[in-house]
């Protein structure tokens, strides 16, 4: 993990078709675009509403309020109203609309979480503690464990590999190859584990490969030498053979845990996109595929603040096809990432693969409310799994290996007075509980509506169907004063109250009478089904859209998303203007990060705010004279987690006079702005979003026309594509949509018209682009 404990709590924080005419001037046209039909039939994740058997039995309701010291307890059942509930606040789930299906919830038997449990605590106790963490009835029933591939920051004797060599010495053919390490306490805990959950789900990662395959010859710090990558994988393929013949088979691997943090004491390895990309599509890949075993590999394994990391590895075909999906973590970002990062390619599914709570959170209450901000959050933003980190650790926070000083484990593993070990439960238990004990694998997350933050019932929740048909409804209340509420189920509703910094688990049995419609749920879902093919959703609500590219034309905001490895281009080329003249100020600078190192031509170098960003932070340049231009490029790829959270795009030529913005948008690590070509001498970024990070630019570009060069004008309109499927839909507030989705294996093209100027859109194969016009 790379944590930065003072910033983590920060950091967690009826569809209808649309006439092409209404995008016609402004967004795609559909004279020119190249797809098919216009579909919007069928039901894909919306099922047709049925006629009740039942109506919902009782409701059980489990509490954990930290406040009073009630953990995880069974209160009195509550019980259904029929009809439509008063004014109020209210929860609306609907089981017609089916998102991902769930593959569990659970932390990671780091070698120390293994030792721990695995020889300090006496058998009774050992059994006890693993009936408590994986037994659904005696316990939470955790079904999704991540494990480490060799030693991490939390290793009880050290750095380890399964391949170690003397200094100097290497193993290409791993001829030295062993698991024995972990057959004394890892193997044997988790085959335990097993034991009381047989439909537990193992992942596993390296937090480094063996020294001998780095360009530092140790754990600690280097990238992969060229020569390594087969070793690399074989040493992969030989770890999840060693593992299925001790009877503990693996589902998942990542290639490497966090690959763009390289730690400084404990074992990690820099894995940039482009390396990863190719291990995975040469090495990785076709080596696991050889095994016969049907492990899959995830993605990225790091945070949510990089998601041009994730998504550059399916924008490559070769690649994609080896990528089951985007392992996340939590420790910068926003959860929101997941959704977006979905809808841009809506084939592969998101797991939350690592988030540690810690002492830097503060008392029991604001730990159990980080950790339910994860359980609620994650899954809401399409994770099919949640993973807290360490699954068990000492009174000290450790054994630790060189890393995190202040986390905490789901289990605390003690000596008492006696002398002997025994455990107790964590906040992140309770908080993993009120999901794992109630969602089993398989369940599917169904729709529930958020209501709007500030409101006295702003509950966080998420909704599931469990295999069996039972639902479940975690809820969440982040607020200090008590939220009531409502929920409502079809034709039925039942009132709650839950305390400031309480979670709830209400489940129940029982049929819907009828779908609810956009406005009550608050999101609009696109759907895209194909022959023989699993079919997809793309879902949309107001905060999401409002994160999306918009430009002003013709007095509409058009909004557009731009996938990593899709490309907007405009008719004439255009190029960076030269920086030469150039002025740059600042709302706020750190001394040792002034404006002008963010035009210097150097992206090492960069300008920073000195403080955590805020609404109304802005960055300024003046060009030394009038200028046309169409686009603006920030760079922030050097400090990852410092882009602008939102952002408004300014253009004046007396640097007083500013109007309206030309373009609005979320930010991004490397952000590029289009909108229809504008004249003007200033410039002037400001920052609409909030964050505990410092808002840096290492080098921004302003881009002009040249008149000259290989843009999209005068190419012909690209061929009609039956591959490239298009929707469209209107939202609540009357939001047009227009959602593209490209089912081939090749690159697909069309037009995109803005008051008369028309770009050439580019969608890599699997991906999915949104267009919208709101007034």
């Amino acid at each position: 993990m790379s944590v930065r404990p003072g910033r983590l709590a920060r950091r967690l924080g009826a569809v209808a078709p649309v006439l092409g005419a209404l995008l016609l001037t402004t967004s795609l046209s559909p004279a020119r675009a190249a797809v098919t039909a216009d579909d919007t039939g069928g039901s894909t994740g919306v099922d047709a509403a049925r006629a009740p058997s039942t109506p919902p039995s009782a409701v059980g309701s489990w509490l954990t309020d930290p406040g009073r010291k009630v953990y995880l307890t069974r209160q009195p059942d509550l019980h259904w109203t029929r009809g439509t509930p008063p004014a109020g606040t209210t929860i609306t789930v609907d089981e017609s609309r089916k998102y991902q299906s769930m593959e569990g919830f659970g932390a990671s038997f780091t070698d120390s979480s293994a030792w721990l449990v695995g020889t300090k605590l006496d058998r009774g106790r050992r059994a006890a503690a693993m009936r408590a963490l994986f037994d659904s009835r005696a316990g939470i029933g955790l079904s999704f464990v991540r494990q480490p591939m060799g030693a991490s920051d939390f290793a009880v004797h050290g750095n380890y590999s399964y391949d170690d060599m003397p200094a100097g010495q290497t193993d290409p053919t791993l001829a030295h190859f062993s698991v024995d390490h972990d057959r004394a306490y890892v193997l044997p805990v988790l085959r335990d584990a097993l034991r009381l959950n047989p439909k537990l789900t193992l992942m596993a990662s390296p937090w480094s490969p063996p020294g001998w395959m780095k360009t530092s010859d140790s754990m600690v710090g280097g990238t992969l030498r060229p020569e390594a990558y087969q070793p690399f994988a074989d040493y992969f393929a030989k770890f999840v053979q060693a593992y299925a013949d001790a009877g503990v088979p693996i589902t998942y691997v990542t290639p490497n845990n966090e690959p763009l943090y390289v730690p400084g004491g404990y074992p990690g390895l820099d894995l940039g996109p482009d390396k990863a990309a190719t291990f995975i599509r040469d090495h990785l890949g076709p080596t696991l595929g050889r095994t016969g075993l049907p492990t899959k590999v995830l993605g990225y394994d790091h945070n949510w603040d990089v998601p041009s990391y994730p998504e550059s590895l399916y924008a490559d075909p070769a690649t994609s096809r080896h990528v089951a999906g985007t392992a996340w973590h939590c420790y910068g970002g926003d959860v929101r990432t997941q959704s977006l990062s979905h809808n841009n390619y809506p084939g592969k599914p998101a797991f939350h693969t690592e988030c540690s709570g810690g002492t830097w959170e503060g008392d029991d209450a604001a730990g159990f409310a980080g950790a339910m901000n994860l359980v609620v959050n994650a899954p809401r933003e399409w994770a099919k799994a949640v993973v807290r980190w360490n699954m068990a650790l000492d009174a000290d926070n450790g054994p630790t290996n060189g890393g995190c000083l202040t986390c905490r484990g789901v289990l605390t593993v003690a000596k008492g007075a006696d002398g002997r070990y025994n455990w107790s439960k964590t906040v992140d238990y309770y908080a993993l509980g009120h999901a794992s004990k109630f969602v089993r694998p398989g369940a599917r997350r169904i729709a529930s509506s958020a209501p709007a933050a500030g409101t006295d019932g702003a509950v966080q929740n998420v909704a599931y169907v469990n295999p069996d048909g039972t639902k479940a409804l975690v809820t969440f209340n982040p607020g200090k004063a008590a939220a009531s509420f409502r929920v409502r189920f079809g034709n039925h509703w039942f009132k709650a109250t839950l305390p400031a910094g309480s979670a709830a688990t209400y489940t129940w049995r029982g049929d819907q009478v009828a779908p609810a419609g956009d406005a009550a749920l608050g999101t609009t879902d696109v759907h895209f089904t194909q022959p023989g093919k699993a079919p997809l959703t793309v879902s949309w609500d107001a905060d999401l859209l409002s994160r999306l590219n918009q430009v002003r034309v013709d007095g509409s905001w058009v909004g557009y998303s731009l996938p990593t490895g899709a490309s907007l281009q405009a008719p004439v080329e255009s190029a960076p203007l030269p920086h030469t003249g150039w002025t740059a100020t600042a709302s706020a600078s750190s001394p040792d990060d002034p404006p002008a190192r963010a035009i210097d031509g150097d992206p090492a170098t960069r300008w920073s705010t000195g403080h955590g960003m805020t609404p109304g932070d802005w960055f300024q340049v003046d060009l030394g004279a009038s200028r046309t231009f169409g686009e603006l490029r920030l760079d922030t790829s050097a400090s990852p987690g410092d882009f602008a959270r939102g952002y408004e795009v300014y253009v004046s030529e007396d640097g007083k006079t500013w109007g309206e913005p030309v373009a609005r948008g979320g930010g991004a690590t490397s952000l590029r702005v289009l909108f229809p070509p504008v004249t003007g001498r200033y410039v002037r970024i400001v920052n609409t979003g909030s964050s505990g990070s410092w808002w840096s630019i290492h080098e921004l570009d302003v881009l002009a026309p040249t008149g000259t060069g290989a843009g999209s004008g005068g190419q012909q309109p690209p061929a009609a594509n039956p591959d490239l499927l298009r929707r469209t839909a209107t939202t609540p507030d009357g939001t047009a949509l227009e959602v593209y989705y490209n089912a081939g294996d090749q690159a697909a093209t069309f037009d995109v018209d803005w008051a008369g100027t028309t770009y050439r859109y580019r969608l890599p194969a699997g991906a999915s682009a949104t267009f919208t016009r709101a007034g």
